[in-house]
């Protein structure tokens, strides 16, 4: 995923003249975004029994989420050459209350014991006491505290975190106490998604409208996707997708997967889809055009918070959350158009002085399934003279069958197939054997 893509609009209902709409709502369950602690404050002390308190103050939670954990950084020589990153110490705070210790050897970052260190996560407030000794015998230092929470899918693991400070260290002279202050919701977080409201009008134009109550317009670096199951068949596309609508930054990209490619390619131009940004709402517009008119489809959808430089997912919401697709019936449906395909000869090709048919296979546009019933008119001609022909429908296909001239070279004309209220028309042409 790249950073640049994100969109938001609020939640609104469409004016159209005469248009009927159809509305149906899919809720997401809350909280569900990966939003790592929001760190907005770092105390740090140290008592006359040499005995360091650090305060992690947290905006987001009360209560830390159980895949939740605090990585606390010493530089302890204030030396950013040396060390691990210019670190010699680290101490992990676990939501389970775990505490891990690692210290430098003079080559990496090695385990030990964590004696006489404890930590709670209370009231929005992470508090660790860590003897001073077991940092060694420096007055000052630096200090990086790194919030953290993971995401697994399937043998991925996304990663959000937010760091105070967001450069450098923060430096403490002892014995003193010091506060650093971080700034509020700076944190990696992907928009949270309660509820997708999709909706179609008659001018064409299907609306999903997806709320996201933590990000009232989204980020650069946060992304939407919607993916969409057009035939309402798991067995075809990506996983079942056949179209991916990609957006933020008030950009749209729609791409189609190609199945014998098996990859995604753009949407050939014009494309008609489009977003708007407001009021902790994503509205996407896709024209029906663009999912071939069908009846029914399927959609998920997914807000993801990306880092591009380390080319990295943080975090992830997905509606379903079970990986599946909500499934939607349009109310407003197509202009019924007859589609034809490519017409055939049987036999194969006409012979003088012999019977020959012609069939066209037709579908309808509404259901994708070929017609049933309905009327055909044949238009012949060979040697410049019209020739008699019989039509019918039969199988989906119109049939014009005749007897071809014997003197006839060439035959050709047009057949028109009526069915539904609608026609359409298709011509031919065939060279005597």
């Amino acid at each position: 995923m790249k950073r640049g893509l994100a969109g938001t609009i609020a939640l609104c209902a469409l004016a159209f003249a005469g248009a009927g709409f159809g509305a149906t709502s899919y809720s997401d369950a809350a909280g569900d975004d990966n939003a790592a602690p929001d760190v907005t404050n770092l105390t740090a002390s140290e008592s006359p029994d040499g005995t360091l308190t650090l305060a992690v103050a947290v905006a987001n939670y009360q209560v830390l989420p159980a895949n939740s954990w605090f990585n606390i950084w010493f530089d302890l020589d204030s030396n950013q050459n040396t060390g691990d990153a210019g670190d010699e110490a680290l101490i992990r705070y676990l939501a389970s209350g775990a505490i891990d210790f690692y210290l430098w050897d003079g080559s990496e970052l090695v385990q030990r014991t964590a004696v006489a260190m404890s930590g709670r996560f209370e009231a929005g407030v992470l508090t660790l006491t860590v003897p001073k000794s077991a940092l060694g015998t420096m007055s000052s230092f630096g200090i990086l505290a790194v919030s953290a929470r993971g995401q697994e899918l399937g043998e991925d693991e996304f990663i959000a975190s937010d760091y105070a400070p967001d450069l450098g260290r923060s430096a403490y002279v002892g014995p003193g106490q010091a506060a650093f202050p971080d700034q509020a919701s700076d944190q990696d977080a992907a928009p949270d998604i309660t509820a997708v409201r999709v909706s179609d009008a008659k001018d064409g134009w299907i609306s999903f409208a997806i709320s996201t109550p933590n990000y009232v317009t989204l980020p650069g670096e946060s992304v939407l996707v919607i993916s969409i199951d057009r035939d309402d068949r798991a067995s075809t596309g990506d996983g079942g997708a056949e179209i991916s609508i990609t957006t933020g930054a008030g950009e749209v990209l729609v791409q189609r997967w190609e199945p014998s490619g098996k990859r995604w390619i753009p949407d050939d131009p014009p494309v008609r889809a489009r977003v708007r940004n407001s009021g902790n709402v994503v509205t996407v517009e896709l024209h029906r055009s663009e999912l071939e008119n069908t009846p029914r489809f399927g959609f998920a959808a997914a807000a993801i918070d990306v880092n591009v430089e380390a080319e990295l997912v943080l975090g992830v919401d997905f509606a379903p959350d079970d990986g599946g697709f909500y499934r939607y019936a349009m109310v407003n449906k197509a202009a019924l158009r007859l589609l034809a395909g490519k017409a055939f000869g049987t036999p194969a090709q006409p012979r003088a002085g012999k019977p020959f048919t012609i069939s066209l296979p037709v579908r309808r546009s509404d259901t994708t399934r070929v017609i049933t019933s309905g009327a055909v008119s044949c238009n012949v001609t060979a040697v410049g003279k019209k020739v008699p022909a019989v039509g019918k429908v039969r199988s989906g296909k119109g049939q014009c069958t005749f007897v071809v001239p014997k003197t006839a070279t060439v035959v050709r004309g047009s057949m028109t197939v009526r069915s539904g209220g609608t026609s359409v028309t298709a011509r031919f042409s065939f060279r005597v054997r």
